[in-house]
């Protein structure tokens, strides 16, 4: 079998765009998005969607996952005043049916890929985190915290001012 340069191909990158309207206004929405854009959404949405018991709560992955998919599939400018109210953005968005308008003017394997994807990455690093090497790595982690605090305590209950005080405290206090 002969080898073919790769340059012989000739391939071109196509930035293509499909127009919409929404509210009369053209917005034009990415077909394809490079593959670095997509890993740097799903690190977005990991990081915003884990709950307060840090675990992915699937709603705020969808919030942030569509919100994501506004800022960089289409041309709509967002300030970052309506960005630090994401859930209020995503709202209104909603409500406006404005997310399926511009995810129906994405390629549905295009879309399709940037949704299982997220879906599959949560997944494996929350079984991840939950495995024993995970939890392993978290302890280790939170020792090592606990040590360098542990060293400083110690350090400043070894001044000899911090003592003073502490002995003064300790007194008042009876």
């Amino acid at each position: 079998m002969a080898k073919v340069t790769f340059s012989k191909l000739k391939l071109v990158k196509k930035n293509e765009i499909n127009t919409i309207q929404i509210n009369g206004v053209d917005i034009e929405v990415k077909q394809y998005l490079p593959v670095e854009d997509k890993l740097g959404i799903i690190e977005r949405v990991l990081q915003n969607s884990a709950d307060a018991n840090n675990f992915a709560n699937p709603i705020k992955m969808e919030v942030f996952l569509y919100l994501e998919i506004m800022y960089n599939y289409t041309n709509i400018n967002f300030t970052e005043a309506q960005k630090k109210e994401p859930v209020k953005l995503y709202d209104l968005l909603e409500e406006n049916h404005i997310f399926t308008e511009v995810i129906s003017a994405i390629p549905e394997d295009e879309y399709n890929y940037l949704v299982d994807s997220t879906d599959e990455i949560i997944k494996q690093y929350y079984k991840y985190r939950n495995s024993a090497y995970g939890i392993m790595e978290n302890i280790t982690k939170d020792y090592k915290d606990l040590d360098f605090d542990a060293t400083e305590i110690q350090k400043k209950i070894g001044n000899k001012e911090n003592v003073e005080f502490l002995q003064e405290v300790m007194e008042k206090l009876g």
